[in-house]
């Protein structure tokens, strides 16, 4: 299943990107260090909200924008975020994600998604606020990871290298 493959990169980058931010965290401006850490919790806290609508269970959150949470508390919340979207990827059958659910959103609006539409809504909502917390980095003239799809497709798959390289030869 692609949505499968699709969570492993998600997680894959969160981890590379809470590195880069773990090592250099203390050399941001406050503001900046604050921002870097409260993005990213801001996706936490929606896969996890919808996690939770997917598997019928409370949802423990009231607000898309909690109290941000320390660095290793919100490592350890990611870790747990996707690798339950893995698993949830890794079973889903065509009719779960097909299947369709009506919730409601944390500022109160009423919202219909399918289990498809939520998958492609929590990775292009991480991808976006990745690449906001990067731009933290390197607009403080940081390094920011090296987080494509293809460079993890070649490190997750490394015959693929030698595959291309083979084939054109």
């Amino acid at each position: 299943m692609q949505y499968a493959k699709a969570f492993k990169y998600k997680k894959w980058a969160n981890i590379r990107l809470l590195e880069a931010g773990e090592r250099q965290l203390h050399l941001l401006p406050k503001n900046d260090a604050e921002f870097f850490v409260y993005i990213l919790n801001h996706t936490t806290v929606v896969d996890n909200l919808f996690i939770s609508r997917i598997v019928d269970t409370e949802e423990q959150y009231t607000s898309d924008t909690p109290d941000t949470p320390t660095l290793p508390q919100l490592r350890e919340r990611m870790e747990q975020n996707d690798s339950s979207l893995i698993k949830l990827a890794e079973s889903a059958s065509a009719e779960e994600l097909d299947r369709v659910i009506s919730f409601q959103f944390v500022d109160g609006d009423f919202g219909q998604l399918s289990v498809n539409e939520i998958f492609i809504h929590l990775l292009t909502h991480g991808s976006n606020h990745r690449g906001m917390a990067a731009q933290v980095l390197s607009s403080n003239q940081l390094e920011r990871p090296r987080d494509t799809l293809t460079k993890y497709l070649h490190e997750a798959e490394p015959a693929r290298r030698n595959a291309a390289e083979s084939a054109l030869a």
